[in-house]
């Protein structure tokens, strides 16, 4: 009975434990895409929201900001401090954010992200997503390092796309908080 017990059980929390890894990559990439969609104006308006998130949310440089109108879309670099354990060690995550104002919301891509590791007195060691990425298909400790730098990887990205859609939502139409 007690098989049985642990077959059913298995069965049963199969589907949460493949939603635990979140990870977005496709094609051998970590990628984050999709829309922010919300009670708004029109498509111009948008454009204006756009950029104000990545100025006052995602806090891009606004030297940073590329703005491409025949595309229609918003381009940032921008990079935001880890927290780490070890008061000698500084993490720094730079990621690059396109953002495509349309009619029904904003729609968003997070790439080329990188991981930047500073040790005191050491040379700072760049770690792009795609070579964490790799660091998963190895046994061992490589592969259980990978797995927690990608998760924290993106725990931070999903708070970043929380923090934008919650701004959008508190926005008025008329542009006032």
């Amino acid at each position: 009975m007690s098989d049985r017990h642990n077959i059913l059980l298995l069965i049963l929390l199969l589907p949460a434990l493949a939603l635990a890894q979140t990870v977005h990559f496709e094609k051998d990439r970590v990628a984050y895409k999709g829309k922010m969609e919300f009670q708004g104006s029109g498509k111009s308006d948008n454009y204006i929201k756009a950029k104000d998130l990545l100025l006052n949310i995602v806090k891009a440089a606004p030297d940073s900001l590329k703005e491409n109108e025949k595309e229609n879309e918003l381009i940032a670099s921008a990079s935001m401090q880890l927290p780490s354990p070890k008061h000698q060690i500084t993490k720094t995550l730079d990621y690059k954010l396109r953002l495509k104002p349309g009619k029904e919301g904003i729609g968003y891509e997070i790439g080329d992200i990188k991981l930047n590791v500073a040790e005191r007195g050491k040379k700072t060691k760049t770690l792009h997503a795609e070579e964490i990425l790799k660091g998963m298909e190895e046994n061992g400790k490589v592969s259980m390092m990978s797995e927690r730098e990608l998760n924290e990887i993106d725990m931070h990205l999903q708070k970043l796309i929380a923090s934008m859609q919650a701004q959008l939502r508190n926005i008025q139409p008329n542009g006032n908080n």
